[in-house]
């Protein structure tokens, strides 16, 4: 017991008193202006419950088989520690965020309500994150705007990402649009609910709005839950196979998710709320401040240890 309380407080010094503010936040200014006037620090970028398809999947899945997984969203809020410090559309500065990638099926469970577990395929040939600056909100009904504007950053998922996803039940009856009304009458769709994260290298950082963003040791994580029905957005009429252009992929339409979305059509559409949060590569260099509260740490252990020896050589 005192050995794991102590290795405890040895890990725990540093990371208690490190600076946030160079450790797991970032410099954004939404107005895109020259010089600090609106500059803030941010350690989470929530964007608002947007969409999710993926491109060659639904519930009768096997092992080995891979989909193309398309998100795109508007961003809601940034906040630093808790406290919102930007909200979309503030001063009339909105920002959307899209993203595409592969996924292969690694286990499934089968039967009428599986869970389906993916592994990030960061190799296949879709691989993009973006967030655009616009002076409009994109539209999750239509689709359409998730990449107009300026692009404000950009980076490709690494590592060894995971998303599973497991039906609950649903199917004919259940309508797939839940939220202010059916605007997709012809579709239904099965229940359920997943998961999914992923690390995110930053490739391209515009400095107007991502002032001094080190490439070299910063890069985002991504979490996201999926559900089915919709109920908390509109289901979106289609995606961004890129990144780049606007609305070439069709998201909800009989043609696309069939009658019963996640069943019978070749692809699967999947309400997703996600999260970004900044983070500094293991390897980048600690502050010498963030160094001398680790030496701190590292001498209180070794003095805790020496009362403890000396105390059982009493005894």
């Amino acid at each position: 017991m005192f050995k794991k309380c102590l290795v405890a407080l040895c890990f725990a010094l540093p990371i208690v008193w490190a600076n946030p503010a160079s450790a797991d936040s970032i410099t954004f200014d939404p107005t895109g202006t020259v010089g600090p006037g609106g500059d803030r620090q941010i350690d989470l970028m929530d964007p608002t419950t947007g969409n999710s398809i993926a491109l060659g999947g639904n519930a009768t899945l096997q092992v080995g088989q891979q989909v193309t997984a398309l998100f795109q969203a508007n961003l809601g809020i940034t906040s630093l520690a808790g406290v919102t410090n930007f909200t979309n559309g503030q001063g009339g500065d909105f920002f959307t965020i899209v993203a595409g990638f592969n996924e292969v099926v690694t286990s499934t469970t089968g039967g009428l309500n599986p869970t389906i577990v993916f592994a990030v395929n960061t190799a296949g040939p879709t691989n993009f994150f973006r967030i655009y600056h616009n002076n409009v909100q994109a539209d999750n009904q239509t689709g359409t705007c998730f990449t107009c504007g300026t692009l404000a950053l950009s980076g490709v998922l690494v590592g060894s990402g995971s998303s599973n996803f497991t039906v609950t039940g649903g199917g004919a009856g259940t309508n797939l649009d839940q939220f202010n009304g059916d605007q997709t009458p012809l579709i239904d769709s099965l229940t359920g609910i997943g998961a999914f994260s992923v690390n995110i290298d930053v490739i391209l950082a515009n400095p107007l709005y991502f002032p001094g963003l080190d490439l070299a040791a910063t890069f985002l994580f991504a979490t996201s839950t999926e559900t089915l029905p919709y109920g908390q957005a509109e289901p979106s009429a289609c995606f961004s196979s890129n990144g780049v252009v606007s609305c070439d992929t069709p998201g909800a339409t009989v043609a696309s998710v069939g009658t019963i979305n996640a069943f019978n059509g070749p692809n699967s559409m999947f309400q997703t709320d996600a999260n970004l949060s900044p983070r500094v590569a293991p390897n980048a260099v600690p502050e010498p401040a963030t160094l001398a509260l680790l030496g701190f740490g590292l001498l209180g252990c070794a003095q805790g240890i020496r009362r403890r020896i000396q105390q059982q050589a009493k005894s």
